[in-house]
């Protein structure tokens, strides 16, 4: 594996151990709306990277104004329904179905970046695909009755993600993951912020912390997910991308007591065998 190669990988990896971390914060406090959470979650982002800015530790530079711009609402509104899918469906559940971008954003990327995707990458892909199913849906009955629009939701969140992928992966050839990210945060709080004024809570200070918590490992896996793509094409950084899944359908059966089945096993099996063979794959 190529040094960038293996940089890349690592830091998808990292990314996806801070995003469960995050995932869990959300789960922790589900008093609050994810109108506020996704609202602090920019806000601190946003802060974090102006001051960052204004102290002269990274430069804020901005390229292609307008994918900048198609990003930040893309993932804005990404954010807000994983957000929304956490607490409505579970911490398990409500990621995987959202972590489905895979598949949106393979197809973006092959249309539009033209990303040539073997046979054999199609095949870890759909492989990883339906170990999220089969998590998913544990049950096969819970398809066809009491079906919750709510997993209808979190798979339009899920497609919103995959295009936003997809111009990440774009906006890397000129663009640093800083002024990506800062974009991100802006456009994701004008999404926001009339909804989250809305919805009265009482927040408190553990809330506060909650929510201070959930903008830092945001901030901190969003920045080495969009760092990834510079060295991982698309469809290999979206299906590493997948062991966020995993690991918070973990953190939901320990802290959460989530229901746990063989299926759900033979999923999660088929998801990090899918991830491995991707980043060991040199193509």
């Amino acid at each position: 594996m190529k040094r960038e190669t293996l940089i890349g990988t690592f830091a998808i990896i990292m990314s996806s151990i801070v995003f469960a971390l995050m995932s869990f914060l959300i789960k922790t406090a589900p008093e609050i709306d994810p109108y506020k959470t996704s609202l602090f979650r920019f806000a601190i982002g946003f802060a974090i990277l102006g001051t960052a800015a204004m102290a002269n530790k990274i430069s804020l530079k901005f390229v292609n104004s307008k994918l900048l711009f198609l990003r930040g609402i893309l993932g804005g509104i990404a954010i807000f329904i994983f957000f929304y899918s956490i607490n409505k469906i579970g911490i398990g559940k409500g990621t995987l179905i959202s972590y489905m971008f895979p598949v949106f954003a393979v197809i973006v990327s092959s249309i539009f970046l033209k990303e040539k995707v073997g046979l054999y990458k199609w095949l870890l892909i759909l492989t990883s695909v339906l170990g999220i199913f089969l998590i998913s849906f544990s049950k096969i009955n819970s398809v066809f009755i009491g079906f919750d629009y709510n997993y209808l939701i979190a798979l339009f969140g899920a497609m919103m993600g995959g295009c936003a992928i997809t111009v990440v992966k774009k906006l890397r050839e000129n663009e640093s993951s800083y002024s990506i990210y800062f974009a991100q945060c802006t456009m994701g709080f004008w999404v926001v912020l009339i909804p989250a004024n809305t919805v009265p809570v009482s927040i408190g200070i553990s809330g506060g912390f909650i929510l201070l918590g959930i903008g830092i490992t945001a901030t901190i896996g969003q920045l080495l997910m969009t760092y990834s793509y510079k060295y991982l094409s698309v469809s290999k950084g979206s299906v590493l991308g997948m062991l966020t899944p995993v690991f918070n359908v973990i953190l939901g059966i320990i802290f959460f007591q989530e229901k746990f089945t063989i299926v759900m096993a033979i999923g999660m099996i088929l998801i990090l065998t899918s991830c491995t063979l991707i980043g060991m794959n040199k193509k």
